[in-house]
């Protein structure tokens, strides 16, 4: 424990380095003393001229004034030497102390990120089988006796097959949002073009499906591993598609602006939008703000989470921008790894 004793001088000391500048003002005074200012030689010869006090006695008065005033200095020196280093212990053991509070708290919290990595593998394995078999088997019930089900039974079983897939994605998720802290960054740099191309790639039927056009201008590399940046675009590429607007074909605009040392990436879309109410609201885990709304894709409100999670560890943040009705914009920063490639591709999904 760090000591509760209070000195009188420490009830001066309101920690902006009082102790130290007494410390500098005693050998100030000190100096100034030993230096001869304590006793003016002139005062001296003009008492002596006037005859009213001897030479001799101003000489012995003046001695002695000055060695009273140097051992008192030399004596506040010592004090305060003292209080300046009473005062750096009593700091050491403070920050001691919180080092230790602090390092307490770093493997409280590194165990609490393991056992939920552990459930999540628990939700990834175990808990996926179960959900699975109801799938399979729901759908063997159907098929099995497809002559002997009314339009019912056939409704029910249909009920049963979409809550357990809806389920499997639920635990997917869910994984994929806790394990985002166990992946180690490694401070590579990696192309965002390239990245991008790749997202493209994985979502190429579910942009065919939807006519989506997407447009994407030269992008640089950025300090990031090329799995989290893929699955940044992913993720908000597939948000971009699902909340489209009914009445028009969806495009999507990938576009990006340097502001200092960092990329400023921004996916806009001309979808639905969203409503100003929901928008602080948007990345976190399990939300969904569209949920309610006909002709739209249920989806289960993990992937712009993981958006944040990914880029936030990644050392950048998240913003999104949007009005209702006209479509949304969705942006991330991270840091530059080069200039920007001098090259613009249009890529349509026929």
């Amino acid at each position: 424990m760090v000591p509760r004793h209070n000195p009188i001088i420490g009830r001066f000391d309101d920690g902006s380095g009082f102790g130290r500048l007494s410390v500098l003002v005693g050998a100030l005074l000190v100096a100034l003393f030993w230096l001869g200012l304590g006793i003016d030689p002139v005062i001296e010869r003009q008492f002596s001229a006037s005859g009213v006090v001897p030479s001799a006695e101003i000489g012995r008065s003046g001695n002695m004034l000055l060695a009273t005033i140097l051992v008192l200095g030399m004596g506040a020196m010592v004090v305060l030497l003292v209080q300046a280093v009473y005062w750096q212990r009593r700091t050491a053991a403070r920050l001691k102390l919180r080092e230790a509070e602090l390092t307490e708290q770093r493997d409280r919290l590194r165990r609490y990120v393991a056992d939920l990595e552990r459930i999540a593998d628990v939700a990834a394995h175990d808990l996926q089988e179960p959900l699975r078999r109801m799938v399979a088997y729901s759908q063997l019930l159907a098929t099995h006796d497809a002559a002997g089900c009314d339009d019912e039974v056939r409704d029910y079983v249909g009920h049963v097959v979409d809550g357990a897939r809806r389920m499997r994605a639920l635990v997917s998720g869910l994984r994929d949002f806790v394990s985002v802290d166990s992946i180690p960054r490694t401070g590579e740099v990696c192309s965002a073009w390239v990245a991008m191309g790749i997202a493209r790639q994985r979502l190429a039927e579910v942009l065919a499906a939807a006519g989506a056009t997407l447009v994407v201008d030269p992008l640089p590399e950025v300090e990031a591993d090329q799995a989290s940046l893929i699955e940044i675009f992913v993720q908000l590429l597939d948000n971009a598609v699902r909340y489209r607007a009914a009445s028009r074909r969806p495009v999507i605009h990938v576009s990006v602006v340097r502001d200092g040392d960092m990329a400023r990436i921004k996916v806009c879309d001309n979808g639905m939008g969203i409503d100003s109410a929901r928008m602080v609201r948007m990345f976190e885990i399990f939300y969904r703000p569209h949920s309610g709304d006909e002709g739209v894709a249920p989806g289960i409100g993990t992937g712009l989470a993981v958006v944040r999670r990914l880029v936030e560890r990644l050392g950048g943040q998240v913003w999104v921008e949007s009005e209702g009705g006209e479509g949304s914009s969705f942006g991330f920063s991270l840091r530059l790894g080069a200039r920007l490639p001098d090259r613009r591709e249009e890529m349509t999904a026929a």
